[in-house]
């Protein structure tokens, strides 16, 4: 079955510019500079390495008067700066690091590390940082939501290689977007990739309330391709 591309890129991607990134690629940098690793690749640091994350710490906790909460949540945010901002992977990666190093705590570095994953196109690898982050928070929302989108990314490929079982992965997408929704019902992103899944599922009187509830919201990624198809799925 030959997907719609515009469609399939719109759920399996979270920016349009990481179809541009090679996971390969990244992988052979990753081997050899720890900070393009979650949690630096868990190896044993070298002095200067210590000695350069030492440092580090103590800069910006002054500035945050020893809060190392806030310092993290910073560097975070930072970090999705440089994801989705200016598509700069590896500043992103780093500052996702500095935020998990000052708060092992922080969910939402999981969630960076994860996304960082995604937009390469590696799901697999995504789903075990999105699953890290929720041990620590169960109810993150947004973890919730893109570890549920993995699985359409699933969907869909097993849908280009005529996989038999191409309908079991929409089942596992279903059940993390409606967890995801019933902790957030005001998130367009969710309930927007919910109509799509419910439309796979043939519910179609949900796909169809999803997206109106979607398009009310002004969700900027619903397209005509997908207003489209689900007429087609749910008219014919």
């Amino acid at each position: 079955m030959k997907l719609k591309c515009t469609l399939f890129f719109l759920i399996i991607s979270l920016n349009s510019f990481a179809q541009n990134n090679n996971y390969l690629s990244w992988e052979k940098k990753a081997a050899i500079d720890i900070s393009l690793q979650p949690e630096y690749g868990n190896v044993v640091k070298t002095e200067e390495q210590i000695e350069s994350d030492n440092k580090f710490r103590k800069e910006i906790l002054e500035h945050y008067k020893g809060d190392t909460i806030a310092a993290s949540k910073k560097m975070n945010k930072l970090a999705f700066t440089y994801l989705y901002d200016k598509g700069d992977f590896v500043t992103a990666m780093r500052r996702f690091n500095q935020a998990n190093m000052l708060n092992s705590k922080n969910a939402d570095a999981y969630y960076g590390f994860g996304a960082i994953y995604f937009n390469l196109g590696a799901l697999d690898k995504a789903r075990e940082q999105y699953e890290k982050g929720l041990v620590i928070n169960p109810k993150h929302t947004k973890i919730l939501t893109d570890y549920g989108t993995t699985y359409l990314g699933d969907y869909y490929q097993r849908l280009e290689t005529g996989a038999s079982n191409a309908n079991q992965p929409l089942i596992t997408a279903n059940e993390f977007l409606e967890k995801s929704l019933k902790y957030d019902g005001s998130d367009s992103n969710t309930i927007y990739k919910l109509s799509i899944i419910k439309m796979y599922l043939g519910d179609c009187k949900k796909a169809k309330g999803l997206l109106k509830k979607a398009k009310k919201m002004n969700n900027p990624n619903v397209t005509e391709a997908y207003e489209n198809e689900l007429s087609e799925k749910c008219n014919s």
